[in-house]
C-alpha cells in the first residue's frame, strides 16, 4: 500500500450550491482574463509582430493588406495597429 496525500473532498448541497457557482464562475474569468494577458489578445494597440501574429499571418501579408486598406498608425517607422479598427476592416473584406 503507498502512502498518498490526502485530498480535500469537497461537498456541494443544495443550501452551498449558489456560492459554489459564483465562486466557480469568479475563478472562470480570472484564469480567462490571465489567458487573454499572456495572450496578448486584450491589447487595443498591437505593433506589427503582435498584430500579424494576432491575425495568424507573416508580416509580409500584413504589410499586403496595408496596401489594401488596412488602418494603421505610425510613429517614425513604426506602425501600430489598433485591434478594433482592423477586426472592423478585416470583416468588411469580400472574398471573390
Amino acid at each position: 500500500m503507498t502512502d498518498k496525500p490526502l485530498q480535500p473532498q469537497l461537498q456541494v448541497t443544495l443550501s452551498n450550491e449558489e456560492d459554489f457557482r459564483g465562486y466557480l464562475y469568479s475563478v472562470f474569468i480570472e484564469e480567462l482574463e490571465r489567458a487573454k494577458q499572456d495572450a496578448g489578445t486584450n491589447k487595443k494597440i498591437m505593433n506589427t509582430t503582435e498584430m500579424s501574429s494576432y491575425l495568424g499571418i507573416s508580416p509580409t501579408t500584413l504589410r499586403q493588406y496595408e496596401k489594401l486598406g488596412l488602418p494603421f498608425s505610425s510613429i517614425g517607422k513604426r506602425k501600430f495597429y489598433d485591434v478594433d479598427d482592423c477586426r472592423r476592416w478585416i470583416t468588411k473584406q469580400q472574398i471573390d
